[in-house]
């Protein structure tokens, strides 16, 4: 059965006041609104793709973005042992360098990084095929 993640987030939505805890995309990661963006921390068993996936879909869903908006990376995740895997992103590009994205990867780790809520919602189709 194929599940979308759109399916996941309005089930949790739907189960009571954990709406007041943050934006419940999954289990896995705990969303911070911030101004004209949110804080995302955890993992998704995804990589980078899963975290933009996230970002987008809480773009979309809790700012009203639109699919040819991009969204920005505003504070970039710190690597290293120890550190918080934390990431936020923006819709505002002020005060940002905005750079495209061309490897997904490693583009958490970069300010300014962009992609466009289109292009990252794109990711998250993979999650959810059966099979994998």
């Amino acid at each position: 059965m194929k599940r979308s993640i759109a399916a996941v987030i309005t089930a949790t939505l739907l189960a009571g006041p954990l709406a007041a805890q943050g934006y419940p995309a999954n289990g896995r990661l705990h969303f911070t609104p911030l101004e004209n963006g949110v804080r995302i921390e955890g993992r998704t068993g995804f990589g980078a793709r899963g975290i933009w996936c996230a970002a987008a879909d809480y773009a979309r869903d809790q700012l009203g973005a639109r699919g040819d908006q991009d969204i920005y990376v505003s504070e970039p995740r710190v690597r290293g042992l120890g550190q918080s895997n934390a990431v936020s992103f923006t819709l505002d590009p002020t005060g940002l360098t905005p750079s495209d994205v061309v490897i997904v990867g490693p583009s958490l780790g970069r300010q300014g990084a962009r992609l466009s809520v289109g292009h990252a919602l794109s990711f998250c189709v993979d999650f959810y095929l059966p099979n994998r």
